[in-house]
């Protein structure tokens, strides 16, 4: 789950945040079914803008350790989901993702929340670089505008992940971890 933080998701409408939010919990209840791992990745407080680098540039000195603490769904506070904590939009960028991957022995990535076009897109384009699959379930994510959003998918469809449906998805059976 890529920031699903309420200081993120709380910016969509009230309609895209209720159906982002119920997309996401059907996606979870497909993961515990299945046991596929939870990872859940979010901006890393600063505690000085020069530690945000050029997102400092962009975006300021971005969320409190609280905000970064807290999790749009409840489920995600559970002791089985593990917090990646980065630096960038990418999920991969100056994080434990790909470590934490490896060690499940895990070469596929499903990537849900927001925004499209800034860390979904950017964790695809970084998952296909390390050999990685990544799948992007076009409605469990999210960005500010529709135009943006359908941009970004169409990107990721083209370079880097499969883009495809929630209820296309639930009808698959996850693949096994590979062997080590």
């Amino acid at each position: 789950m890529h920031d699903m933080q309420p200081h993120y998701v709380d910016v969509l409408s009230p309609r895209s945040r209720r159906l982002l939010l119920g997309r996401v919990e059907r996606l979870l209840d497909w993961a515990d079914e299945w046991g596929v791992p939870l990872l859940a990745s979010g901006p890393r407080a600063a505690s000085e803008l020069a530690q945000r680098g050029l997102l400092g540039t962009c975006w300021g000195m971005g969320l409190t350790p609280e905000q970064a603490a807290a999790a749009s769904l409840p489920r995600l506070y559970a002791s089985d989901v593990v917090r990646i904590a980065k630096r960038s939009y990418s999920a991969f960028y100056a994080s434990d993702l790909e470590t934490e991957l490896r060690r499940r022995s895990r070469d596929q990535l499903l990537i849900v929340g927001v925004y499209a076009s800034h860390g979904i897109m950017a964790t695809a384009l970084d998952a296909v670089a390390r050999d990685i699959r990544a799948f992007v379930p076009f409605d469990a994510t999210a960005d500010y505008t529709a135009g943006r959003h359908a941009a970004a998918l169409e990107l990721i469809g083209t370079t880097s992940g499969r883009v495809l449906a929630v209820d296309d998805l639930l009808r698959e059976e996850p693949s096994p971890p590979r062997a080590a």
